[in-house]
Parts: structure tokens; sequence; C-alpha cells
């Protein structure tokens, strides 16, 4: 995928939104439409264009009481890496392969050797101040960078493998739609790497306080609620109830 293409996609705000909802947990247009706080037909048009470009997939699903549905899901595991200095602008965008890797622990050490030696060999050999010197440094340098993006595709796609993982468990433990709120904030405090503020989890999962407590400790009864998803709770508790005192 080009820059270009890539930029078109997520330039526009909704359908940024669509992405970030559907990555929790996969949608139908009705959900989208709700949680979006748009008009289902412009939220078909941004869909019909992540479908087209293959980053969203949709099937069909038969309803108990109605007509079948489509369930919109992410269809392509991608990673950005932008390069921004006073010299150059780099933009990669590649995709995630996953089970692709068939020892992964040794190819891990493997690219962890070479790099080494390459990265050791290159600092010894100091900065000359000729072009082809300068030449052979970039493009070993170079090298070290793609088999460093080589050992980052294989931590990605673990976490990825790992993140699917938990999310089976999540869902056959919190079924139904009537506790899907409850799935997405486990989603969003498993998978978060940045420290949880209420207010943050809250424009996240579109919630109030009141009902946000509400799913904490639901997910705490059911033994879903990590250290940090336990500590958020404790400091809501205490945050409602010093406002109604």
């Amino acid at each position: 995928m080009n820059e270009k293409e890539f930029f078109r996609l997520v330039g526009n705000e909704i359908r940024r939104d669509i992405l970030r909802s559907v990555a929790r947990e996969p949608k139908y247009l009705f959900q989208l439409a709700k949680e979006l706080t748009g008009s289902q037909q412009s939220i078909q048009k941004h869909l019909q264009c992540l479908l087209e470009k293959g980053w969203l997939s949709q099937e069909l699903v038969e309803g108990p009481h109605g007509p079948a549905r489509k369930l919109y899901q992410i269809a392509k595991n991608l990673s950005v890496r932008i390069t921004l200095s006073q010299h150059s602008f780099d933009i990669d965008v590649f995709d995630i392969q996953i089970g692709k890797i068939s020892d992964p622990l040794d190819d891990f050490q493997t690219h962890l050797d070479e790099i080494g030696k390459d990265l050791s060999l290159t600092l010894s050999q100091g900065i000359q101040k000729d072009h082809q010197s300068y030449a052979i440094q970039i493009r070993t340098l170079n090298t070290i960078l793609d088999k460093l993006g080589s050992i980052e595709n294989f931590i990605l796609s673990k976490k990825l493998t790992v993140t699917g993982q938990l999310n089976e468990t999540i869902s056959m433990k919190l079924e139904g739609d009537d506790h899907r709120k409850d799935r997405e904030l486990a989603y969003t405090i498993f998978s978060s790497s940045a420290p949880i503020k209420i207010d943050v989890i809250q424009k996240e999962i579109k919630t109030k306080r009141t009902e946000l407590l509400a799913s904490l400790k639901r997910l705490n009864e059911k033994n879903l609620l990590p250290k940090r998803g336990v500590d958020l709770m404790e400091k809501l508790e205490v945050t409602l109830s010093s406002q109604t005192e």
C-alpha cells in the first residue's frame, strides 16, 4: 500500500472512528450509526470505501427474529512507521504477517546476532569523510533497519495472536449484545499501553461514569479485570462517592 492511499483512508475522521470501533469488536451498520452519531447512509459510504480497499470485511449473519445483517470486521493487520528528520521524511506501511515464522525463537535470535555483528562493524569503522564510506554505512544501516523490521513483525504477530486469544476468552464469558460495552471496556483496558484515565475511557467507550463503574464491577466479578482495571474501579468509586456527599 502506498502512502497516498493510506493517508486518504485514515485522513477522514469518521473512517478512523469506524476502524477504532470495529477493531474493538465487529459491528453492524446500525450499531456504528448509533455509536458514531451519524446517519446509516453516511456511515455506509465510509464502510464501502474501507471494504473496497480491503481494510474491512463483511459477513452476512442471520438474525433470530429478522433479516440477515452484515457484520463488519477488520480484514488487514497493518503497521505504520513514520520517520521525520531534518534530512528525511519516510513512511513505511507494511502488513503484519501472522503465523509465517516456522521457528520463531531461533529466527528471532538469528536476527539479533546478525544485527549485533553488522552494527558493531559499522560503528567500529567510524565516520570517514568520503562519499564511498557514507554510502556503505547508509546501506549497512538500512539493512539493519530491515532486519529490525522482521523482528518487529514477529513481536507484533505474537501480540495480535495473544490479543485474539484474550478477546475470545472475554467474548465467551460476556456473550450477547447486553454485554457489548462490558466487552469493549475489557478489550480497551487490556490492550492499552498508556496509563488508564477515567475521562479517556469514558470518551473511548462513550458511557456515563455510573455506567462505567457498573461495567467495571461486572468485569471484576467475572475475573476479567487486570490490576490496572481494579485500580480504576476503586478510584472511580471514590470519585463518585465524594460527588454525592
